[in-house]
C-alpha cells in the first residue's frame, strides 16, 4: 500500500493541506437557503427539524421558512411533519443549484489537491458534478491543457481558460445534474487515453464501486475509469457513507486513488485501501502522511 504527497520546490515531500474559502456563487438567496434546509434536513441522527428550529438556524422568519419547505415539498425533495419537516423516503435527485452550496469547503478543498497533481500537456478526463465543477475553476488557465469533460458546468468554466483546449463528449443531455451522456460520449471517450481522470461520485461503496442515478451515466463513469492512466475518484466524505439504495454501479479497477476531505474515519480509509486503493489524499486540516500507515516497500 502506498501513500502519497505533493512535492514542494525543493523536491522534498510535505502534506496537502487546504484551507479553502466559500467562493459565492450567483444563485439567488433563496436557493442557497433552501439548498442549506435540504442538508441541514440530512444532518443529524434522527433527520428531522421543527419550523422553528430551522427559522432560527437561518435566521429567517417562520414563514419564510414554511414557504421554503412548500417549494421542497412540490419538488418530493422533502415531507412535512407536524410542525416541521424530513427528508422524503427514496427523495428526488438535488439540482445542480442545490448541490453546490453542500460540503462547499470539502468540495474546493478536493478541487485544490486535484489541480496540485495537473502537469503541463496533461490529457485530464474531467467527469461532471459539482466537485468536478471546482475542479475546472480551480485549473484558472495555469497549465497547457486538453479536458475532456461531460459536464457543463465544468464547461462554463474553462470556457475563458484559453490555455485549456476543452473536448466536449457529445450526446443526451441530462438536465437535472446538467451532464451529457449516452453512446456518443462512449464512442468519443474510447478514442481517449488520458494522463489523469477524475471521476465523481453519488456515493463509494468497497464492494459494488461508485454509484449512479441512471445507466447511461453508470456506464460512462465505468469506461472514464479505464481511459486513463491514473484514475482518482473524487469525493467528499459524505460520499463515503452513504446508505442510499442507488441503482446502478460502476466497478472500481484493479488499483486506484481517492481524493476526499478530512471527514473521512480511519475505518472508511482503511476499508477502501484493502479494495484497491493504492493512494488516498486527504484535503483538509489532516495531515496526508499522517492519516495513513504505508507500508515501506521491499
Amino acid at each position: 500500500m502506498r501513500s502519497e504527497a505533493v512535492l514542494n520546490d525543493q523536491g522534498d515531500a510535505m502534506a496537502i493541506t487546504v484551507r479553502a474559502n466559500i467562493i459565492a456563487e450567483p444563485r439567488t438567496k433563496g436557493e442557497r437557503r433552501r439548498a442549506r434546509l435540504v442538508e441541514m434536513l440530512g444532518e443529524g441522527s434522527d433527520k428531522r427539524a421543527s419550523v422553528n428550529e430551522l427559522a432560527q438556524a437561518l435566521d429567517v422568519s417562520v414563514v419564510t421558512i414554511r414557504r421554503d419547505l412548500a417549494l421542497l415539498e412540490k419538488d418530493e425533495i422533502i415531507s412535512r411533519t407536524y410542525g416541521g419537516a424530513s427528508l422524503a423516503p427514496g427523495r428526488r435527485e438535488l439540482t445542480m443549484a442545490q448541490r453546490e452550496v453542500s460540503n462547499v469547503v470539502e468540495k474546493e478543498a478536493i478541487a485544490q489537491v486535484a489541480v496540485s497533481l495537473l502537469h503541463e500537456g496533461d490529457l485530464v478526463i474531467l467527469d461532471a458534478g459539482s466537485t468536478a465543477e471546482r475542479i475546472a475553476a480551480a485549473i484558472d488557465n495555469r497549465f497547457e491543457l486538453t479536458v475532456v469533460t461531460n459536464g457543463l458546468r465544468c464547461i462554463n468554466r474553462l470556457v475563458g481558460q484559453d490555455r485549456v483546449h476543452v473536448l466536449v463528449l457529445g450526446g443526451n443531455l441530462r438536465g437535472i445534474n446538467e451532464t451529457i451522456c449516452g453512446g456518443d460520449a462512449e464512442m468519443t471517450l474510447s478514442r481517449i487515453y488520458g494522463n489523469i481522470a477524475f471521476v465523481g461520485a453519488d456515493a463509494v461503496d468497497t464492494e459494488r464501486g461508485i454509484a449512479s442515478r441512471t445507466y447511461d451515466q453508470s456506464r460512462l463513469k465505468s469506461m472514464m475509469l479505464r481511459q486513463a492512466a491514473q484514475v482518482y475518484i473524487i469525493a467528499d466524505s459524505s460520499k463515503l457513507d452513504d446508505d442510499t439504495d442507488y441503482p446502478y454501479w460502476s466497478p472500481l479497477p484493479h488499483e486506484w486513488a481517492l481524493i476526499t476531505d478530512a471527514g473521512a474515519t480511519q475505518e472508511q480509509l482503511d476499508a477502501l485501501e484493502e479494495h484497491g486503493a493504492t493512494t488516498i489524499l486527504l484535503a483538509g486540516e489532516r495531515d496526508t502522511r499522517n492519516s495513513r500507515n504505508p507500508k515501506e516497500e521491499p
